[in-house]
């Protein structure tokens, strides 16, 4: 019997036992009119046995009146038996009533409409909870209805039962799917270079090919095997991962030495995607100089490597940027920050899973097993890390790899102002400063100079709008006092439209109620006058750092 047929016949065959249990009470309380002439022990027997049916029965007089309950319907409604005594009616019973039961109990006092009838009830503050409901008529030998009756039964676990049931099919229909476009996907990475290699291959073997034919020849045989190779790597990789067979060798690992590793291999990455439009970039500019970690060097290289694989597979133009921060003097994150497409939020967590992409459908536009991200999951967590990302449609990403309590040796600049203050290469950034006042701008001028950052400067508000618009810039540094559109309302209007640039304001003096009117503006850091200039280069160091573009 398969998953559809159970999911079809378990409720059928609840609803046939529920159904036998309450004609079975219907025959055991056909009696009930006849409570009043009863002996008190026959009294007291047939209570005792409503007390312990586990269905909450309530019975109505002809009026529609409560006259009995069970200790079932007691408990469930947490009623007071007591007030039986005081002759309540059904439509004032608060937990039935503006409920579809009320209706019905309506219906079968004024009409003797039977009813079997599922419900729930807010009132119970559990959203799940679900009631089954039978409502009867009690007649007399004359066939005069004397009494009507009202049974309950707590559906909820067989509820709850049945979605699990009917989730767990539809979980498995979607993985049996994304096993079938997986499969799919695969067999089209791997045919591609292995057909290229076949046919270029033959070709080789003419004799009358040009040398330099033939040396484009052998490229294509040799770029197509590398990328043949990745692919099978990649299947052996999940499959040590799930079945617990990849090994972990840790060792000490100087982390800027790695990086710039990295980064080297990481060029060929343009020429290979086709981006002369994509910039790769190594942030260096950080305050150590060295920084040793424990931790396994091939599998550190091949997290990095899938960060930026993706990054040039889904950036067309812009930068990638690869860097790494310092959490807790013991702790480092890597990061790779792209300006590409980027990832809507809903598929934020689907692409670390086995066999997921974005777009899993035939006609989709760039290649890949969709097996990377989900092997630098599972190497994250075999060294102690974790990777988080940030990203949103159209602005790019960042993923980051964090390895807490890594860190072996960490040695930091010494820093001395006089002579040899911290070196910031921003060489590729843009920042936009929008100060009216001409001695202040030379001064930030000055303080950014040897930084080689690109420097954009607006007089006014409207204007600083306008250059932001054309240029994007990567910072926005602007006075809080700016003319036409002030600071504030110029914070508002741009985190409108990009809520991920940083955006540093510069202040005369800040009191409460600015600090206050700054944040809800929506800047990431308040700067006051006179501007200290280590204080004004390690802030945007690390609004730069740890924001994408």
């Amino acid at each position: 019997m398969d998953n559809k047929q159970r999911t079809e016949q378990a409720p059928e065959a609840e609803s046939m036992l529920l159904k036998k249990r309450i004609l079975k009470l219907e025959s055991e309380l056909a009696a009930v009119k006849l409570i009043n002439s009863l002996p008190a022990t026959s009294n007291n027997l047939y209570n005792d046995i409503l007390d312990n049916i586990p269905l909450a029965i309530l019975s109505l007089d002809t009026n529609g009146y409560m006259q009995l309950a069970n200790m079932s319907f007691i408990k469930l409604f947490d009623f007071d038996k007591l007030k039986l005594n005081a002759k309540i009616h059904i439509n004032k019973f608060n937990p039935f009533q503006g409920t579809a039961l009320n209706k019905k109990i309506n219906k079968l006092l004024d009409n003797q409409l039977q009813f079997d009838h599922e419900f729930k009830l807010e009132d119970f503050g559990n959203k799940e909870s679900r009631f089954r409901s039978r409502g009867i008529t009690i007649l007399s030998s004359d066939d005069e209805v004397v009494s009507y009756m009202i049974i309950i039964g707590d559906i909820t676990k067989r509820k709850i039962a049945e979605n699990n049931l009917i989730k767990a099919k539809e979980k498995a229909e979607e993985s049996n799917m994304l096993k079938t476009a997986f499969l799919s996907n695969l067999s089209h990475e791997i045919r591609t270079p292995l057909n290229h290699i076949l046919g270029f291959l033959e070709l080789l073997l003419v004799d009358d090919n040009s040398f330099e034919e033939r040396k484009e020849y052998s490229t294509i045989v040799r770029d197509s095997s590398d990328v043949l190779l990745k692919r099978i790597d990649d299947i052996i990789d999940i499959s040590k991962i799930e079945t617990g067979q990849m090994d972990i060798r840790k060792e000490k690992v100087n982390v800027i030495e790695l990086l710039v590793d990295v980064y080297e291999d990481c060029k060929n990455f343009e020429l290979k995607y086709n981006r002369e439009d994509v910039d790769l970039l190594l942030n260096k500019q950080h305050d150590y100089t060295d920084v040793v970690i424990l931790t396994d060097p091939v599998k550190l290289r091949q997290i990095i490597f899938n960060f930026v694989d993706n990054a040039f597979i889904f950036t067309t133009k812009g930068k990638i940027e690869i860097g790494f921060t310092i959490k807790d003097k013991n702790g480092v994150c890597f990061y790779v920050k792209d300006t590409g497409i980027g990832i809507d939020i809903k598929h934020h967590e689907s692409i670390f899973e086995h066999f997921r992409q974005v777009d899993n459908s035939s006609t989709r536009k760039v290649g890949g097993s969709g097996l990377g991200l989900a092997i630098s999951r599972g190497l994250a967590q075999l060294l102690n890390g974790n990777i988080s990302m940030q990203s949103k449609p159209g602005i790019g990403s960042v993923f980051n790899l964090s390895l807490p309590e890594s860190i072996i040796s960490l040695e930091t600049k010494s820093i001395n102002y006089t002579s040899s203050d911290p070196v910031y290469d921003w060489q590729n950034s843009i920042i936009l400063i929008g100060e009216y006042e001409e001695v202040d701008y030379n001064l930030l001028k000055v303080i950014l100079a040897k930084t080689k950052a690109k420097l954009l400067r607006a007089k006014t508000g409207d204007e600083a709008i306008r250059l932001y618009t054309e240029n994007k810039p990567d910072l926005i540094l602007i006075n809080f006092d700016l003319p036409v559109v002030n600071g504030e309302e110029f914070a508002k209007i741009i985190k409108s439209k990009n809520s991920m640039i940083p955006i540093i304001a510069q202040i005369d003096f800040a009191n409460e109620d600015d600090i206050v009117r700054a944040k809800a503006a929506g800047f990431d850091k308040l700067v006051t006058k006179p501007i200290q200039k280590s204080s004004l280069l390690n802030i945007i160091n690390d609004l730069i750092i740890n924001s994408w573009f």
